[in-house]
């Protein structure tokens, strides 16, 4: 019986071995898989997967392998099956041994021979023309392998809703170049969950680089997701936006420029945001595609967030500054401002709060805009540290190459005429006129009515809720007007001249153009744009810059006196002319250095309350 009951034990013993060896050839090859190919995992808990016609599209290029984690749910008249789990997606083959690695390969910087004259003036050229270097991003793989950036948190399978809506991609683009182009492209097709890309919309802002027209064309054929439409017109790269997302067929739309790369699980983290709530407005994390290395630096945007100071320009502040605190630093967090092209939004609600701005020009502003209303008008902007997106930041704008407008200053001044109240003073005295100029920059009650229609708050609700830590406005002896010395009397004023370069006292006019100067936020002594000027020697009046230095004045309001900050000298009529200016050691006894000047004061309440 001994003997009996071995001989029986002796295959079940074989079988338990057989099967340990299949269970661990089985899982070596699955990390053969995981290993040698780019891989990106997206979780379909519980989302349906379907066998035969209606099977998850693929783009060119792309394998699946569909592993099904529990029994099957059931089928439906078709007999078609539905099976729960994971859905592995390989964008791209691991690389070939019998190649080299490309260059930039897995973020990498592309090490270039700038010693060869010929590389370094190619480099040099591309970075004329594009802003960043395109002989080095022409080396690399149209579909660069990225590394996983993400935190862990981030890949949780239940860290996102399991029925996430699908978005239209709006990418516009304006003489692009070509391998930047089609690598936002692939990297968005290769790092997405298919089912969650309803389309790509890739506008052309009537781009005159040849290979942008047919030969994009043809290359895009394949790929059917990706539609090219062209402008009529030059548009610029904020009405071409508006053009865009007007042409998209989603109810929520994504925004990206043309020359970043999508990371894995980028879409999805940022589709979440806006699923649950369609009035928020969700921000990626943004890398740093290092514009003249090309190399993936993912290792300090976690720790920023997007701000600005009352020039309304786009700036970088760390976290550890802002009032508002998380537990969790990687949860999607309240953000003042955004960067500008990088963002999804609710169809619905980005056509309640008016688009952009039609009367924007060319390029600037428009995230600014965006950022104050959807906090606003009953919204509000989230930075998502689980979504990254490498941008390359390109040295200047090339959209204002060709642009001899000033129209960063045009799109400001709109701005604050309809959405900052009585705080768009600040941003009139920072550029130096009296009040909103509708013959110079357009009519903007259409842009009020708007507003009207939304129902906003007011542009403190912004300041306290949004944007506590906005610096206050006020400097002291702030003023706006004439300014005349008390030598001479309110009948002379203070004027300068741009066609003969004239800056002394001349009889007033009232007309508020030669006549009116500022003293604003950046301490200058400005005047549509150009500012009094003092080099320790040398007085005059050059375009104001805003970095302070020789522009920057104190004025001392109990005697009237504006003296120099860096020369500590103080601005004086010069007695022998009585029309010229000049600068002397400061003497408040001496009626040549007086001035007579109209101050202004702001409500500091809601800066007041951020600093509690």
């Amino acid at each position: 019986v001994a003997m009996r009951d071995r001989s029986v034990s002796t295959p079940s013993r074989r079988l338990c071995v057989l099967c340990a060896l299949v269970t661990v050839t089985v899982s070596l090859a699955s990390l053969f898989l995981v290993y040698s190919y780019d891989v990106s995992l997206t979780v379909s808990l519980p989302a349906r997967i379907f066998h035969g016609e209606e099977s998850v599209q693929q783009q060119p290029g792309q394998k699946s392998l569909l592993s099904a984690l529990g029994p099957t749910l059931g089928s439906d008249d078709s007999d078609k099956q539905v099976v729960k789990g994971f859905q592995f997606t390989y964008t791209t083959l691991g690389l070939d041994p019998r190649y080299p690695v490309p260059p930039g390969d897995m973020g990498h910087p592309v090490q270039v021979n700038l010693s060869d004259s010929a590389i370094a003036t190619m480099v040099d050229e591309g970075m004329a023309r594009q802003g960043f270097n395109q002989y080095s991003s022409d080396l690399m793989s149209l579909r660069r392998r990225l590394p996983e950036i993400r935190d862990p948190w981030c890949r949780d399978p239940d860290r996102f809703l399991t029925d996430l809506p699908p978005t239209s991609i709006v990418i516009v683009f304006y003489n692009e170049a070509w391998s930047v182009v089609l690598r936002t492209i692939h990297s968005v097709l290769d790092r997405s969950p298919a089912h969650l890309v309803r389309e790509i919309v890739l506008v052309d802002d009537c781009s005159t680089l040849p290979n942008l027209k047919t030969q994009l064309d043809e290359y895009l054929r394949p790929y059917g997701k990706v539609r090219v439409i062209r402008a009529p017109i030059r548009l610029g790269l904020i009405r071409a936006r508006i053009f865009g997302a007007r042409n998209t067929t989603s109810e929520v739309i994504t925004f990206l420029d043309a020359h970043v790369e999508c990371t894995v699980g980028w879409l999805e983290a940022l589709l979440d945001v806006v699923a649950r709530n369609d009035t928020t407005i969700a921000i990626p994390t943004i890398d740093w595609i290092d514009e003249k290395s090309m190399a993936l630096v993912a290792n300090k945007s976690i720790s920023y967030i997007g701000a600005y100071d009352w020039d309304l320009n786009f700036g970088w502040w760390g976290r550890w500054s802002m009032k508002k605190k998380y537990d969790n630093m990687l949860v999607p967090f309240d953000t003042p401002a955004m960067a500008g092209g990088l963002f999804t939004i609710n169809r619905t609600f980005f056509e309640r709060l008016g688009w952009y701005d039609e009367g924007f020009d060319i390029y600037g502003i428009e995230n600014i805009e965006l950022s104050m209303k959807s906090w606003m008008c009953g919204g509000k902007m989230v930075t998502v540290p689980c979504s990254r997106v490498g941008h390359i930041q390109k040295v200047g704008h090339p959209y204002l190459v060709s642009e001899t407008r000033d129209v960063v200053r045009a799109n400001s001044i709109r701005l604050a005429e309809v959405w900052m109240d009585e705080y768009k003073h600040v941003i009139f005295d920072i550029h130096g006129i009296p009040h909103y100029l509708e013959e110079e920059f357009g009519s903007v009650e259409s842009r009020k009515a708007i507003r009207e229609r939304a129902g906003c708050r007011d542009f403190r609700y912004y300041i306290e809720q949004a944007f506590p830590e906005m610096h206050s406005p006020e400097i002291s002896g702030a003023f706006r007007g004439e300014v005349h010395s008390v030598v001479l009397g309110t009948a002379m004023c203070l004027e300068y001249r741009q066609s003969d370069g004239f800056l002394g006292m001349a009889p007033c006019d009232g007309l508020q153009r030669t006549q009116f100067w500022t003293h604003n936020y950046y301490e200058e002594l400005n005047s549509y744009r150009y500012c009094i000027d003092f080099t320790g020697s040398s007085l005059g009046v050059f375009g104001c810059h805003r970095s302070r230095g020789n522009q920057a004045w104190r004025v001392l309001e109990h005697t009237g006196q504006i003296e120099s900050v860096k020369h500590r000298q103080c601005l004086a009529l010069n007695l022998l002319t009585n029309v010229t200016l000049t600068m002397e050691q400061c003497d408040s006894g001496r009626a040549p250095q007086r001035w007579s000047l109209n101050y202004v004061h702001y409500d500091l309440t809601p800066f007041d309350k951020g600093k509690s």
